[in-house]
């Protein structure tokens, strides 16, 4: 499987793809330049918005707004009146830290992780931002916080803190949002890089980003094998997301940070965003109730 170049947008730190189901657009952030980005695939150009922070993550609230995570705070933003409101700290007792990827359950709580700017390793944490904004520390000792999503039962949470090279399973209580350690579902090789972000599709398996390993690889939960591969012609990949009016199409996100002068002349499409037609549909994505 190939993926095709969306928008050579040559992003630093391209993060957080999503789909607006009303809007019928994608969404992703640059999360070193603080930019958010707006393309609808039947419109031509592409809305960005710039914050002075690090943004990290974009989840819509069912209500046309965009929880924002920028830096160690959540905010609400209206890409239509461009108003903006803080909404809580993540963490304000660690200076060196910012949030990094994050995902809702179906009830419309806010998973979202934390990672040291200086990449100081067990520096983060795994947090969950109930609907009243209370904020919990779920998972301790995190390096770099990454992928999250459900099984379709909603029984099962996958996690991955990315220098682990694995794919953790929780058990999930979804009427309380609790969870406990359950396995390790995939551990990935070092030979195909590092990974990243990741989303679920209909049929229960895991499409994950490989950051170093020029692609989105898919992995079944239940073996641990590794099933396909779509190649990306960028090495820094570093999320994906299901998206397009039927839900089949997957959107790629990359990076241009830690590549030298040489490596972005070999692969000038790095910080590109790239889409892959698929044969399977994502399965459902929920947004916040707060």
């Amino acid at each position: 499987m190939e993926a095709s170049l969306l928008l050579n947008a040559e992003c630093v730190l391209a993060e957080s793809p999503s789909w607006l189901e009303d809007e019928g657009c994608y969404l992703w952030v640059d999360i070193e330049k603080g930019h958010l980005y707006q393309l609808k695939p039947e419109v031509s150009g592409v809305k960005k918005w710039s914050f002075p922070h690090r943004l990290t993550l974009v989840v819509p609230d069912g209500k046309g707004n965009l929880v924002l995570a920028l830096d160690a705070k959540l905010a609400l933003f209206d890409p239509n009146t461009e108003k903006f409101d803080w909404l809580c700290d993540i963490e304000n007792d660690k200076p060196d830290n910012r949030c990094n990827d994050g995902a809702c359950d179906s009830e419309g709580r806010l998973w979202v992780g934390t990672m040291s700017t200086k990449f100081t390793d067990h520096a983060g944490a795994l947090y969950l931002v109930g609907k009243d904004l209370s904020v919990t520390k779920k998972v301790e000792d995190v390096s770099i916080s990454n992928g999250i999503c459900w099984s379709l039962d909603n029984k099962t949470m996958y996690f991955i803190d990315s220098p682990t090279r694995e794919i953790k399973a929780y058990d999930y209580n979804l009427a309380t949002g609790d969870i406990s350690f359950k396995n390790v579902a995939v551990e990935i090789p070092e030979s195909l890089g590092t990974p990243d972000g990741m989303c679920m599709d209909q049929n229960g398996k895991l499409w994950v980003a490989h950051y170093g390993g020029f692609g989105v690889y898919q992995w079944d939960p239940e073996t641990g094998e590794q099933l396909e591969k779509i190649n990306v012609p960028a090495p820094n990949v570093t999320s994906c997301a299901f998206g397009g009016k039927e839900r089949n199409q997957l959107l790629i996100t990359t990076a241009q940070e830690n590549m030298t002068s040489e490596m972005l002349k070999k692969y000038p499409l790095s910080g590109g965003v790239f889409t892959c037609d698929m044969d399977v549909k994502g399965a459902p994505v929920f947004g916040v109730r707060f």
